[in-house]
């Protein structure tokens, strides 16, 4: 591996609205990137020790809050958690797997949409 240290970049936050009032819905959009060894650790050899180890799964949550600005915030709705989840499966179809003795691919899933992505760097690109 070429880095120890893991870090979350690229963080942004995108509203629906500039100035929202207390009754209206609000939509944020959250994009970050996930860098270091935890990236480049997501890749086939290990999913498939993972898989032979029976540990067939990675999670990752995070949340948001909203608050009023000035001198006493206030914390407005509920906060809101949201995740990424890979499962690890076994698969006969050629198109997924690089490596032809290897046989297991993932499944990245963000809050309950699940999506099969075709290649390692586009599943290493999924979770971040």
């Amino acid at each position: 591996m070429t880095s120890d240290k893991n870090a979350i970049s690229g963080v942004s936050l995108g509203k629906s609205s500039d100035k929202p009032r207390i009754e209206d819905s609000v939509t944020i959009n959250v994009k970050f990137s996930i860098t270091g060894a935890i990236r480049e650790a997501f890749n086939e050899r290990n999913w498939e020790k993972a898989y032979n180890n029976h540990d067939n799964t990675f999670k990752l949550k995070y949340g948001v809050k909203l608050h009023t600005g000035g001198l006493r915030k206030k914390e407005i709705g509920k906060p809101l958690d949201t995740y990424k989840k890979v499962a690890l499966f076994w698969t006969r179809n050629p198109k997924l797997t690089q490596m032809a003795e290897k046989k297991v691919w993932v499944q990245v899933s963000k809050n309950f949409e699940p999506t099969i992505p075709n290649s390692q760097s586009e599943a290493q690109t999924a979770i971040s």
